[in-house]
């Protein structure tokens, strides 16, 4: 995609007035020419895909958007109440101690600011802490220099070389202190490598740590590929209905567990291995077994692989050189199209419902096995993130999770430096986390939110437009433009019908602050805001979104998150650890601002993670897909345009 992304918001007022249009400034950087990256992967700055062909004809460019003010919209078109925590980040377990904090006095402020930035515009986050690395994870009394994760290889670990983990309770500990701060709430991977007896020694020990910010115990990561990663042999549909039968019955005989209905599943990815989520409801008659035992249908999800095949002599190959690169091309032009993401879960979603059970996408990503290069970093990776959270939230799911995988991936919300540094300024944000800042800000706090598809355009499939309604009435539209066009020539106009009560001012923000590149960010959003203005007409409202880009509408004054008045609660790094990657907070003598508003934001320009000046004159390895991948999406005051 372009160099400049943009993703914008917009207020609708009061009649006969003007709207105000904020922006940003970002920095312009270049990669040394001729250099050779070979660094982690999180970090690699290459491989920039052509921007996907520009449909031909184009498709009508100037149109109308009605909107319901009835009290009655469309529930085949609208999900389930959902809150602005909707759309989540799926942590690995295996990096809980550099993401989240090693123990409870000792907890990153950068993982804590990025979760305040949620917090203010969405409400508490929910995340998740699982994924491979949890189906052999062993909980012990204390490891060496004072850790709280150790990785090594005991039995198979597949083609994503997942690691062992041993952990202390110190991961929970600092997942409790993030949670009295934040209000983080948490779904828990366990171990489903053995079932008889059940490894429930995680589950007995985190439940009195977490209490109530515990929502679900995720128990068994992908079922249907235990074949595949050498963990069972001829493992069918029948077989895990079996095991999940024995872990049931050992948590219910557990004196030491007491949420006997936290249980989630089945959890399976459905990735050409012949099982169905809808089958083991229908066939294996998973709900009616388990029904009374849980408290979410949980579904895995990746739309396809970058990983390596098996080859006859146990020997893994690759996909590289001129092949990935095509590959990735295919890929690139397919995403940057409105469609129809997950058809397969529409029966799950009337399921979940029927049975009166949130329905939750626990894990996906743009790809599994680390993504691609040029993709998964890049701005689109943003549209297509959110596109796809809000066709789920509008199908009637009640959560998604992007995964974060560590340095070997592309495909991050966000990442520690893979280094021992003191200094705050380190961590990367990466495209999916402006998927989730925007979906959180567009659902908003409130709890009784329902998203529905607007089907802008006949559907067109390079765009796309979603309603948020509360108490039935629409407050938000969000609307996507999949085009690449740097002419503005496929930038498109939505006239939106109003209700005609105050409700022709815009207030449009290219609300273009930044976290940084890479390793520039502590987890707090920097820039400097710049204003103009553009007419409404009556009570229609015309929203010009950039090619590409997407941009969120306020209908209603009081639904604006405005970050020049409200308050967001900052954690300063007061404190260092001299023991890995970045510095850290005290947990137990933490000291937070009482937030920062607009007027305090103004003096801290000079001092923001990214300095344009700084950047611009920088030419070497670290800096070239910043402007595609982390630093040009710009939001909140009182929308989103992504600046490319």
């Amino acid at each position: 995609m372009r160099l400049t992304t943009s993703l914008s918001p917009l207020l609708l007022a009061a009649a006969g007035a003007r709207a105000q249009v904020a922006s940003y400034p970002l920095p312009v950087v270049l990669p040394t020419p001729g250099y050779t990256y070979s660094g982690w992967e999180a970090y690699d700055f290459n491989q920039h895909m052509t921007p996907p062909p520009l449909p031909t004809p184009a498709p009508t460019l100037d149109f109308p958007i009605a909107l319901d003010y009835g009290g009655n919209p469309d529930g085949t078109v609208t999900g389930i109440e959902v809150a602005g925590s909707f759309l989540g980040v799926s942590i690995e377990m295996s990096l809980a101690e550099v993401l989240i904090g090693p123990n409870a006095s000792w907890v990153w402020p950068q993982f804590l600011n990025l979760m305040s930035n949620l917090k203010e515009r969405g409400g508490p986050p929910v995340l998740r802490l699982g994924g491979n690395s949890q189906e052999k994870a062993a909980l012990v009394p204390e490891l060496e220099k004072g850790h709280s994760i150790k990785r090594q290889v005991i039995g198979p670990s597949s083609f994503t070389n997942t690691p062992t983990v041993l952990f202390t309770k110190g991961i929970m500990e600092a997942m409790k202190v993030a949670s009295d701060l934040i209000g983080i709430h948490w779904f828990m991977g366990a171990p489903m490598n053995q079932t008889q007896p059940a490894r429930l020694e995680i589950i007995e020990a985190t439940e009195p740590i977490l209490g109530d910010y515990l929502l679900t115990w995720h128990i068994g990561n992908e079922p249907d590929l235990y074949n595949n990663h050498g963990y069972r042999v001829n493992y069918t549909e029948e077989a895990y209905i079996l095991e999940y039968t024995q872990i049931r019955d050992a948590i219910q005989a557990d004196p030491n567990i007491q949420g006997k209905n936290k249980m989630g599943g089945p959890a399976i990815c459905e990735c050409n291995t012949g099982w169905s989520n809808i089958d083991l409801v229908n066939n294996q008659h998973y709900l009616d077994l388990f029904g009374s035992n849980l408290n979410a249908l949980i579904v895995m999800h990746y739309p396809t692989d970058n990983c390596p095949t098996l080859n006859p002599d146990g020997s893994w190959t690759h996909i590289e050189g001129q092949v990935l690169i095509d590959k990735t091309q295919g890929l690139f032009n397919n995403y940057a199209r409105h469609n129809l993401r997950t058809p397969t879960y529409l029966p799950m979603a009337a399921a979940a419902q029927g049975a009166g059970k949130p329905l939750v996408l626990l894990e996906t990503n743009t790809a599994s096995c680390n993504g691609y290069l040029g993709l998964s970093d890049a701005f689109l990776a943003t549209l297509w993130n959110l596109d796809l959270a809000m066709q789920l939230a509008s199908y009637g799911f009640s959560h998604m999770m992007i995964h974060l995988g560590g340095h070997q991936a592309y495909y991050n919300p966000f990442m520690s430096p893979p280094w021992n540094s003191s200094a705050p300024f380190m961590w990367t944000v990466g495209p999916p986390f402006y998927s989730i800042l925007v979906a959180s800000e567009f659902i908003g706090p409130n709890g009784n939110t329902r998203v529905g598809d607007l089907k802008i355009n006949g559907d067109n499939s390079y765009m796309a437009g979603y309603v948020v309604y509360e108490n039935n009435q629409p407050v938000r539209v969000l609307l996507i433009n999949f085009m690449d066009d740097p002419s503005g020539a496929h930038d498109y106009t939505a006239r939106i019908q109003t209700n005609g009560v105050a409700q022709a001012k815009f207030n449009i923000t290219y609300a273009n602050q930044t976290f940084g590149g890479y390793f520039e960010s502590d987890g707090v959003l920097r820039g400097t805001q710049f204003t103009d203005q553009i007419p409404c007409q009556g009570n229609i409202c015309s929203v010009k979104v950039k090619a590409p880009g997407a941009t969120v509408v306020f209908l209603t004054s009081d639904t604006i998150f405005d970050a020049n008045t409200d308050k967001i609660e900052t954690f300063a790094t007061t404190a260092t650890t001299k023991m890995y990657n970045t510095a850290a907070v005290d947990g137990l003598t933490l000291a937070t601002t009482n937030g920062l508003n607009g007027q305090a934001r103004l003096k801290m320009v000079n001092a923001q993670t990214s300095n344009p000046q700084k950047n611009t004159n920088k030419n070497d390895a670290t800096s070239n897909r910043i402007s595609t991948a982390i630093a040009t999406i710009g939001m909140f005051v009182t929308g989103l345009v992504a600046l490319l």
